[in-house]
């Protein structure tokens, strides 16, 4: 392959790219959506540690009886808020966002209440969501060239 084949063929790749940037930023947040939710709802985790332990003992009770789990918070109760966390995308924007007001209220009264930082990815969370992304750049471009 000549220098200017592969000029081409490079540039015809980064076109390529370019078009499915937004796929690949959607599917990594998808990832990292997954990832956060099971952090938050299923194993009552922060961002940086464990949200808390439920205190009240009716709300124990309360939450025993629908079935819920009692040994910490995971802010898991109608599934409304864990449901309403979702991936957006507008072009080749991609955000999370809580996608109505009641559980945009909900999580920010919780993170205040707390004082902890729960709805943001932790370190590890972006690391991982980098490398997925990086991995399916890096599929797409070997396909490309």
């Amino acid at each position: 392959m000549t220098s200017t084949e592969f000029e081409i063929k490079l540039a015809n790749a980064t076109n390529q790219l370019n078009k499915i940037a937004g796929d690949v930023l959607f599917l990594g947040g998808k990832d990292l959506e997954g990832t956060m939710k099971f952090r938050i709802f299923n194993q009552g985790r922060s961002t940086t540690g464990q949200i808390g332990q439920y205190k009240s003992k009716s709300w124990i009770k309360k939450r025993g009886e629908r079935g819920r789990q009692t040994n910490y918070v995971d802010l898991e109760y109608t599934s409304s808020l864990r449901d309403s966390i979702q991936v957006v995308r507008s072009g080749n924007d991609v955000f999370m966002a809580v996608i109505n007001d009641k559980d945009f209220a909900k999580a920010k009264g919780q993170e205040s209440r707390r004082k902890l930082t729960i709805f943001v990815p932790n370190a590890e969370e972006q690391k991982q969501t980098e490398l997925y992304i990086s991995d399916l750049i890096g599929e797409q471009l070997a396909k490309l060239l």
